[in-house]
């Protein structure tokens, strides 16, 4: 009875471990694409994966583009990593100034269309975060 309801745990937590992932996997993937619409100037892709209304808008994030420094960069120029479960750190270097800083993407769980979208993008500068 013992070893049935260790096997049993074991089970449970390595379900609740792979539920865990695949959250994580989607976050990752939304975050991605946001951060490709934004490279590419694509306003439609933008809207696809960020919450209506959410500010700054997908218009403003394309004005802001020169002032955060990354009108000239393309995606392979960011180092993308997870600063927090809701949070993605997509780093690079300020075409400007040369200086690290990070464009930060919240993300967050949309029940009502059954997926993850962004609800904030802006610069961080001067983290830790952004000079891995």
């Amino acid at each position: 009875m013992k070893k049935f309801l260790f096997i049993l745990m074991c089970i449970l937590l390595l379900s609740a471990c792979q539920r865990e992932d695949e959250g994580k996997d989607r976050r990752l993937v939304a975050a991605e694409r946001m951060l490709e619409a934004i490279t590419e100037g694509n306003k439609r892709k933008m809207e696809d994966v960020y919450v209506e209304g959410a500010v700054p808008s997908p218009d403003d994030m394309l004005k802001l583009k020169k002032e955060w420094g990354i009108d000239r960069l393309s995606y392979e120029d960011f180092q993308l990593e997870e600063a927090s479960i809701h949070v993605f750190h997509a780093n690079y270097e300020d075409t400007k100034t040369g200086k690290k800083k990070a464009l930060a993407l919240r993300v967050k769980e949309d029940p009502e269309k059954g997926g993850v979208l962004i609800d904030f993008v802006g610069v961080v500068e001067g983290t830790d975060a952004s000079s891995k």
